[in-house]
Parts: C-alpha cells; structure tokens; sequence
C-alpha cells in the first residue's frame, strides 16, 4: 500500500471518533453503548477490526496549545529584548518522520 491514500469510510470514521469517545470516557463498556446506543457485540466488532488495521484511535483534530504573544507586543512587555517567546513543537509520526515546528 506504499504511496497509495486509503480513503476511510463513513462507518469507520464514526467507530473510530466513537472509541476514542469511549477511551476518554471512564465508562464500562456496557454504558457507554446504551449512552451511544450501539450494541456491545457491535463494539467489540469495531473494535477488533480497527485493532487489526491499526490504531483504534483517531488522531486528533486539533490540539491547542494556547496563544503566544506577538515578538512585539513580548518585547514591550519585558524591558528585556533579549528575551522573548519561543515555541517547539516535534510530533514523531513513526517509521522514523518527525515534523517539527519552530516559532521564535
């Protein structure tokens, strides 16, 4: 499957969103698809066959790691040009690719 994108379906976009909902839930199983209202034999369905093409868990959307001042505005709110707000983000994407972002 190398250089090929695998468009994922509706129903698999959903399982996976719903198991990632029911990994930060702190639920039983049992409760939490009553609460979805899915039947236990479907989640353990999706579950195993998302286990068995990789992570059962969706990568996140969006993560927000707050708002930095603008250099300028840091500047004059520090009497101190030598300091200022810096931002490192390095995501390792497995198989050796990292994607690194830097904000000074």
């Amino acid at each position: 499957m190398n250089g090929m994108v695998v468009k994922q379906s509706d129903k698999e976009v959903e399982w996976r969103q719903r198991l990632a909902r029911f990994a930060s839930s702190g639920q039983q199983i049992k409760s939490f698809c009553q609460a979805e209202s899915v039947s236990t034999a479907t989640f353990y369905r999706w579950r195993r066959l998302l286990a068995e093409v990789g992570d059962a868990t969706p990568a996140v959307d969006f993560i927000d790691v707050g708002v930095m001042p603008l250099a300028s505005e840091t500047q004059s709110m520090m009497p101190c040009a030598a300091t200022s707000a810096a931002l490192e983000i390095r995501l390792d994407l497995g198989q050796g690719l990292v994607l690194s972002i830097l904000r000074r």
